[in-house]
């Protein structure tokens, strides 16, 4: 019996063991439990819920803390309970945690979701209603498939209902609103093993992968939303957060990023979104209106998603390892940073990249929007939009200094200093008024200007201000200001964190530090702070500030609720136009890596860096051992410097390089973005060179640099 029966039993255990085999099998290509796995992974914590369980209310599942009824447009306080529930589920389903598998938590978390449900509460911004409160709901439904006793299937099911009702359609909007709404279509998909519906959320988070005219990635690799305004943060955070979550969900199955999309978001990330962050901190005037948000500026956090594309886009891991390295802060800002220079002709925008430093320089135009003050943010932003310049070398030369901030005096800005600061006509999209706003660039080296008229508020001030950046410096130049405002008019050149060294600045020759507390005016030659020192080659009025400043938080974003008066140590230095110029000028140079008297002296001396022109006319400058002229026209016109001379029939920003070595490269840009023709003559020693330069005929380009080598013929 015993003999005929073993191989019976081992054929049965052979069956049994291929339908275990078949169920594995079965399980493991179940796409949609193969994504829930990866969002468990992705979300997976080990909360500690003590506190928070002595709010809980038994009778109801409500929060004893939690204003259920507020309608608050930012930092919605209802958002608190399904957050809570949300620890509540992870606790319960952690093995690590003290409350895994605890009957009476489980208890608390389904009469938490039914007071939710039934509460049914409502936030008049539809940012919470659409995209906070189902993602969240989402994530935590799919971690308690997971637990010992599950959601009870109505439950979960009205849940689901009201993420989809509440959530809206992905497809109606742009952008990274869109991939939000996307993430919690996914969530509810693998739930209800929808898979059109995943389709369909899928398509919408890869669709706006793609260059645009409308809100999204632009085609000179920056990133527009809320209309024509920049934002390469804030929103742009959003949408590189959801792009990379969810193709590490779907990467190695049939719904995996496809190849030209993953390019798109890669040319973003390495060449705009990081290299607009020096360190850690993300440079002031690139985020939009989430700058007056504490701590936001440090973007550390965002290591998550280079971390993410190590994975993703192995062809580019060493740098973006790099990147890591950076932002957790274990390589100093300057770790395998490489040099570049990108003027963004969509974004009227300049990004000047270093090892040694980070400039930048915002600007805004009849073609795009001015910074927003929406939901009762940003609420002081009004001149960052004229031509604000940010310079750091660490990164965090600003941090944390919004609240103490004169709003007046923006780094880089010429503006009346009125006593509150306008807001602009609308708090969401505000088209500028300057029609020439652009520069020209070859990569590594360009110049960048900006024709700035306001009449609003009683602004009434103008200027024809100028940007050109090399290797060791830039040069600001300012021209025909004039202004009717009856408040005095000033150009900041900085204003950041005063460093833990007094500044030191240069009088008549004498040298001179600046206590806390102290400031002066004078016609200064050069200052030097926190190792970036600022030479003002044609003099000036000059004032310098070492000095406490205060204010708070709730005084430029009302949904935070900081009242309490903060102090900081600030340095400010700028020009002086005093009440109603006209015509007035400035000129200084920035020259970061320089920290003492004996440095700065040196430079001034070497005079490598020469001001050819600074009118409403012309601005221009040569530097000399790169063998390169910087000319901005912004009326036909000539320049002449010795035996170099260049015409130009129509305003135009140009570069000339190489001329003494026999490859002379001309760049060109109309930062008019007229689409005309534009004739350029340059004579060497007598030799000539006459290019017509045709902008593309696609006015997704205009604006755009355009290269031309030449060779000289007799004149």
């Amino acid at each position: 019996m015993k003999t005929y029966c073993l191989p019976l039993i081992i054929l049965l255990i052979a069956i049994c063991s291929g339908k275990q085999a078949y169920a594995e099998s079965t399980a493991n290509n179940d796409e949609f439990e193969t994504l829930m796995q990866k969002i468990r992974k992705d979300f997976a914590a080990n909360p500690s819920i003590d506190e928070i369980l002595k709010e809980y209310n038994d009778k109801d599942g409500s929060f004893a803390d939690v204003d259920y009824a507020s309608i608050q447009r930012t930092n919605w306080p209802p958002l608190v309970h399904i957050d809570r529930i949300y620890d509540f589920v992870f606790a319960y389903t952690n093995p690590q945690n003290k409350y895994y598998k605890d009957n009476a938590l489980y208890e608390k978390i389904v009469k938490g979701l039914e007071f939710w449900h039934q509460r049914n509460p409502w936030c008049h911004n539809w940012w919470y209603n659409q995209i906070a409160e189902p993602q969240k709901l989402g994530v935590l439904l799919i971690q308690m498939r997971t637990g010992a006793r599950q959601i009870p299937a109505d439950l979960e099911k009205r849940i689901l209902d009201r993420i989809r009702t509440d959530g809206g359609d992905p497809a109606k909007w742009t952008g990274a609103n869109r991939t939000d709404i996307a993430l919690h279509w996914i969530y509810r998909s693998c739930l209800s093993r929808n898979e059109a519906d995943l389709k369909k959320a899928l398509e919408n988070v890869y669709n706006p992968i793609v260059y645009t005219t409308e809100e999204g990635f632009q085609y000179d690799n920056s990133y527009f939303q809320h209309g024509r305004q920049l934002y390469i943060g804030g929103y742009g955070d959003e949408i590189l957060k959801g792009i990379t979550q969810v193709a590490m969900y779907t990467k190695g199955t049939q719904y995996a990023l496809p190849k030209d999309k993953l390019d798109i978001v890669s040319k973003f990330m390495r060449e705009t979104y990081y290299r607009t962050i020096r360190g850690q901190y993300m440079l002031f005037d690139a985020m939009g209106r989430s700058v007056s948000r504490p701590g936001v500026p440090n973007k550390s956090a965002t290591a998550l998603f280079a971390s993410r594309m190590i994975e993703l886009d192995p062809s580019h891991k060493d740098e973006y390892k790099a990147i890591v390295e950076r932002l957790q802060g274990k390589k100093p800002a300057e770790y395998q940073v490489t040099p570049s220079h990108t003027h963004y002709f969509k974004g009227d925008y300049t990004l000047h990249v270093r090892p040694a430093y980070t400039f930048d320089v915002r600007m805004t135009s009849t073609r795009t929007s001015r910074l927003e003050y929406g939901n009762g943010e940003n609420l002081k932003t009004y001149f960052v939009s004229d031509g604000c310049t940010n310079i750091v070398r660490r990164g965090n030369e600003y941090d944390g200094i919004f609240p103490v901030w004169n709003w007046t005096r923006i780094p880089g800005v010429t503006a009346p200093q009125l006593d509150s600061i306008p807001f602009a006509i609308s708090d969401w999209q505000t088209p500028g008024t300057s029609t020439f706003a652009g520069g020209v660039s070859d990569s590594l080296y360009g110049a960048t200007a900006y024709v700035y008229t306001d009449n609003y508020k009683g602004i009434n001030t103008g200027a024809h201000k100028a940007w050109f950046f090399f290797d060791d410096e830039v040069v600001c130049l300012g021209s025909g200001i004039s202004s009717t405002s009856e408040s005095e008019v000033q150009t900041t050149v900085n204003q950041c964190l005063a460093s833990t060294d007094e500044p030191l600045y240069a009088y008549d020759e004498q040298v001179s530090s600046l206590s806390l507390g102290q400031e002066r005016s004078a016609g200064i030659d050069w200052a030097v702070h926190d190792n970036i020192g600022y030479l003002f080659p044609e003099g000036g009025t000059i004032f310098i500030s070492h000095k406490n400043q205060s204010g708070n938080w709730y005084a430029i974003n009302n949904s935070v609720n900081r009242k309490e008066n903060i102090k900081k140590k600030v340095f400010t230095i700028g020009f002086e136009h005093r009440k109603h110029p006209q015509n007035a000028t400035y000129a200084y140079i920035v020259v970061p890596g320089k920290g003492t008297a004996s440095e700065m002296q040196a430079y001034q001396k070497a005079d490598n860096v020469r001001i050819l022109s600074n009118t409403k006319q012309i601005q221009a400058v040569c530097n000399r051992s790169l063998n390169l002229y910087q000319a901005i026209f912004y009326q036909p016109g000539e320049l002449a410097d010795g035996n170099f001379k260049v015409k130009t029939d129509k305003p135009c920003a140009l570069m000339v390089k190489k001329i003494s070595g026999g490859k002379p490269v001309l760049h060109v840009a109309d930062p008019g973005q007229t689409g005309q023709s534009i004739r350029i003559d340059i004579t060497v020693s007598g030799k000539k060179y006459s290019i017509e330069h045709h902008p593309s005929t696609d006015p997704i380009y205009a604006g755009a640099t355009t290269a031309y080598n030449f060779q000289f013929t007799e004149n």
